[in-house]
């Protein structure tokens, strides 16, 4: 369905009237939507109100899924102004909320018993009210059988018709910025159509409350053992799609306490970063606003996580790569820092790289002149990425996420205790992820990883090569190319191939046992890794043999 198609629905000419509303008519007339001229009779300019806050305005009045769409949009600072971001912060989660008749029947339709089944007592006020959801006090039926009757629990439900609502919104929100992307130049860097899929994909994914009950049961065991850290227990039996039971977690939001009358504030600061920096490149699992609204601070000052809607991943690499950008920041090593900060992003723009590594340098080298206690890494992360912005490259939706969270984790830990050093926190991790990373078993893992690589390549090149030369024969291909003796050929790029996967395989061998030894890891022998020992001898076989194979074919 094109824009002339969709032009006559009510929701989108509310979109189209509010954007005019507030003096966007510039964008609107970019769209080429009929009959939008007539709107512009409505149209008001306040002098006194700055674009962004226009923005925000627009967003507030087309609630709720437009807000929610702004408040991921906040996250994302490595591509929006900062004052756009402030503004965005701005968006408040608190609304007034549905009739409780609506609720119950939210609760009773996706259970399929009257509410009474499940809950003998059920606050008709809510404790919070957001755009997608509010949480009610309750207390379990005497009738539960899996759980302790009368329990007093948190019930989490889903606003009647909001998924429906924002499928529709986001399904209008996606045409328009097609239209867009198609007509502004200057946003073309940001690929508005896939900007707006990727933020339908995450307020989806936090309107699946089963998926958020799941979440909150592996951060669970995920922190176990970390003192002072907790997370609400769940309960499957009363969770669905529309539903989350949890404990009643009973304390004060961190934003409306007493921060001084806090008696281990730097132990809680310490123990929030440390939780936030684990999760981030140990676990590659972390929560992705750890803001101080979804902080409960109970009366033994456990901190109580909230929230987990909405969550980031990391695959292994990327983590390693951040722990490696990290100690080349440290290091002052420029060349490293682009060259990792560039794997983390994406764009078609060509990137000049000695006009980049300046700006680069620029930026590390006052991160090396301040004091360490002043040195706030996410801002770092964030001033390194804004740089890449503004050469046509912005990060992927995952690692935007990360930096706003590490941003938001170290605002959170110096609210509790403003001298808190961030890097000295951060070391004794990173320092231990790092020797992890290069322990006998991650090597070994990474041996097998190859070799499994490489030999499917070995296996499969020789074909492939082969099926080009026989569409270069037949004419397939632009250029044509005969050869007589195509089962030679055959034969000598599987010797070369076998060469080449064994020069691969002995390079990886010296610099993995290389790095054992250096680690010292492992049992000894003659004082040496016996590991490392090992590897360096294969290695030295291997190379032999490939050397004596060069020599004997030369002389054939």
């Amino acid at each position: 369905m094109d824009i002339k198609a969709i032009a006559h629905l009510g929701r989108f000419r509310e979109i189209v009237s509010t954007l005019v509303k507030y003096g966007f008519d510039d964008i609107v007339d970019r769209m080429e939507i009929p009959g939008s001229k007539y709107l512009k009779r409505i149209s008001f300019h306040d002098i006194h109100l700055s674009t962004w806050e226009r923005i925000r305005l627009v967003l507030e009045e087309l609630d709720p899924a437009f807000i929610k769409c702004g408040q991921i949009l906040s996250q994302r600072a490595d591509i929006l102004p900062k004052d756009l971001l402030f503004e965005l912060r701005k968006l408040q989660d608190d609304v007034p909320p549905e009739d409780f008749p609506d609720i119950k029947k939210v609760i009773e339709d996706s259970f399929n018993v009257p509410l009474e089944t499940i809950f003998s007592q059920f606050d008709e006020t809510p404790l919070a009210a957001a755009s997608l959801a509010q949480v009610h006090k309750a207390r379990l039926s005497e009738t539960g059988q899996k759980i302790p009757t009368g329990q007093e629990v948190a019930v989490k439900v889903q606003r009647p018709g909001i998924i429906h609502t924002i499928k529709n919104d986001m399904d209008l929100l996606e045409k328009i910025a097609v239209r867009l992307d198609g007509r502004i130049e200057s946003l073309k860097v940001y690929n508005l159509p896939e900007l707006v899929q990727r933020i339908r994909k995450l307020m989806l994914q936090e309107l699946d409350f089963n998926r958020e009950m799941r979440t909150m049961q592996v951060v669970k065991k995920m922190i176990e053992k970390q003192e002072g850290v907790l997370v609400p227990e769940t309960y499957p039996d009363y969770c669905n799609n529309y539903v989350i039971t949890m404990e009643l977690a009973r304390g004060s939001k961190m934003k409306d306490l007493d921060i001084a009358s806090l008696k281990n504030r730097a132990t809680m600061a310490k123990r929030g970063l440390a939780l936030s920096l684990r999760q981030v490149l140990e676990q590659g699992f972390f929560h992705a606003d750890p803001h101080p609204g979804n902080f409960l601070i109970d009366e033994d000052e456990n901190m109580i996580l909230l929230d987990w809607g909405m969550v980031g991943r990391l695959t292994d690499r990327v983590r390693y790569e951040l722990i490696d950008l990290i100690s080349a920041v440290v290091d002052n090593d420029v060349e490293i820092v682009t060259e990792i900060l560039l794997s983390f992003t994406i764009g078609q723009k060509k990137i000049h790289m000695d006009i980049l590594e300046n700006e680069v340098l620029e930026v590390i080298s006052l991160f090396t002149r301040m004091p360490i206690k002043e040195v706030n890494l996410g801002q770092l992360l964030l001033e390194l990425t804004s740089i890449l912005r503004s050469h046509g490259r912005i990060l992927t939706t995952d690692l935007a996420i990360m930096i706003k969270a590490i941003i938001t984790a170290e605002g959170t830990a110096r609210l509790l205790y403003p001298d808190l050093d961030v890097i000295g926190e951060a070391e004794p991790l990173v320092k231990r992820l790092g020797k992890r990373r290069f322990s006998a078993s991650n090597f070994i893992k990474a041996v097998q990883r190859n070799i499994r690589y490489f030999s499917r390549f070995q296996h499969e090149f020789p074909r492939q090569a082969l099926a080009i030369v026989n569409k270069l024969d037949k004419g397939d291909l632009a250029i044509r190319f005969r050869h007589e003796n195509l089962e030679g050929l055959q034969s000598t790029l599987e010797r070369v191939i076998n060469r080449l996967v064994v020069g691969i395989i002995t390079g990886t061998l010296f610099l993995g046992s290389s790095m054992i030894i250096l680690a010292d890891a492992g049992p000894k022998l003659w004082g040496y890794p016996t590991l490392g020992l090992i590897g360096f001898t294969v290695g030295l076989f291997l190379s032999l043999r490939l050397l004596m194979a060069m020599i004997k074919s030369r002389r054939g």
